[in-house]
C-alpha cells in the first residue's frame, strides 16, 4: 500500500456536490483526472495514483450518484456525467488536463471528448465502448452484468462481516481485500447503525438498456472526439472487442485515435496489469506514443 494519502475535497458542479480525493503532486503540473465505472469510487485508483505524482498533480473524482458525491435528480445519462467533469474542470480552474476513465468512465470520456475537447489534452479510455463485445464471451459477460443490476440486494447489513458474507457470495471475483474497500468505500452507517448503500440505486440501469440505448449517441461521439485518444483495451477483456477499438481509434479524425492493449488483463486493466496499465499511460500523455 502507497505511503502517500489522497485529500477529500468537495466541490459544486452542476448543482452537486461532488467530491474527489486530491493526491496533490506539483500543482503546477497538468492535472491527471481519473474517473471509475458503474457504481465504483475515486478510491479505485489508490494503487496507481502515486506512480503519477512526478509529473502530474493527480485528481480522482466519486461521479454523481457515486461514493460520497450528490444523488442527482436529474438521472444518470453518460451526457450528465461527461458535463459534470467539464464543470469540475472550469470551477476548480483544473484544465487543461488528462484524463483516464476505466470501465463506464470510458464512455464518460468518449462524450466527454466529443464536446468538451477543448479542455483535454490527453484522452484514455479504458476498456468499455459504445456497445458490447459481441463475441459469445461478450454476450455472456453482459447478461451476466445485467443479471447483476437486476438481483435483489438487501437494502442495509447490521454489520460489515454481514456485508463482507453477501459480498464474497455475490462476487466471487473478488478477493477479500477488494471487498473490504468496497464495504469501507460504498457503505456508510445510517442514523439507526445500519450499513446502507452510498450508492443511488438509480444506477442499475446503466448495467443493462440505459447502455445500450447510449451506443448510437456514443458512436456519434467518437467522430467528433477532438483530443489526442488512446483506447486501451485488456488482452482477454470480453467487454471491449479489439474489432471495435480499432474502428473507435479509426473515426477518431486527423489520425488521433491509437489502440493499446495490456497483456495478459480483461477488463479490470490497471487492477489486473498494474505496471503494463501504468507503463501505457504515461507513455501516451508523455506523448512517447502518439
Amino acid at each position: 500500500m502507497s505511503q502517500f494519502y489522497p485529500e477529500d475535497k468537495w466541490v459544486v458542479a452542476n448543482d452537486l456536490n461532488i467530491h474527489y480525493l486530491d493526491w496533490g503532486g506539483d500543482k503546477t503540473k497538468k492535472p491527471l483526472i481519473l474517473m471509475h465505472g458503474i457504481g465504483g469510487h475515486a478510491h479505485l485508483f489508490d494503487e496507481i495514483s502515486p506512480e503519477f505524482f512526478d509529473k502530474w498533480h493527480v485528481i480522482a473524482i466519486d461521479a454523481r450518484g457515486c461514493g460520497d458525491s450528490d444523488w442527482s435528480r436529474a438521472g444518470y445519462s453518460v451526457q450528465n456525467f461527461a458535463s459534470d467533469v467539464a464543470a469540475f474542470a472550469k470551477v476548480t480552474g483544473l484544465y487543461p488536463f488528462d484524463y483516464y476513465g476505466h470501465s463506464q468512465g470510458s464512455r464518460i470520456g468518449i462524450a466527454l471528448g466529443a464536446y468538451y475537447g477543448d479542455f483535454i489534452s490527453h484522452l484514455a479510455l479504458g476498456d468499455y465502448g459504445p456497445m458490447p463485445d459481441p463475441s459469445p464471451a461478450g454476450k455472456a459477460t453482459a447478461n451476466q452484468r445485467m443479471t447483476k443490476g437486476a438481483k435483489e440486494k438487501p437494502r442495509g447489513f447490521f454489520t460489515p462481516e454481514q456485508a463482507f458474507d453477501w459480498h464474497k457470495e455475490s462476487e466471487p471475483t473478488l478477493n477479500d481485500d477488494q471487498i473490504w474497500q468496497t464495504i469501507k468505500y460504498t457503505y456508510r452507517t445510517n442514523w439507526d447503525g445500519i450499513l446502507i448503500p452510498k450508492t443511488d440505486p438509480e444506477m442499475k440501469w446503466l448495467l443493462g438498456r440505459t447502455a445500450l440505448k447510449e451506443g448510437e449517441f456514443l458512436w456519434d461521439c467518437v467522430p467528433k472526439i477532438s483530443c489526442n485518444t488512446m483506447i486501451i483495451r485488456g488482452e482477454i477483456s470480453t467487454v471491449l472487442d479489439l474489432n471495435q477499438a480499432n474502428e473507435m481509434a479509426s473515426k477518431i479524425p486527423s489520425n488521433k485515435g491509437i489502440v493499446k492493449e495490456i497483456d495478459g488483463a480483461g477488463h479490470g486493466l490497471h487492477s489486473e496489469n498494474r505496471e503494463g496499465t501504468v507503463k501505457a499511460l504515461r507513455e501516451f500523455f508523455l506523448g512517447q506514443n502518439n
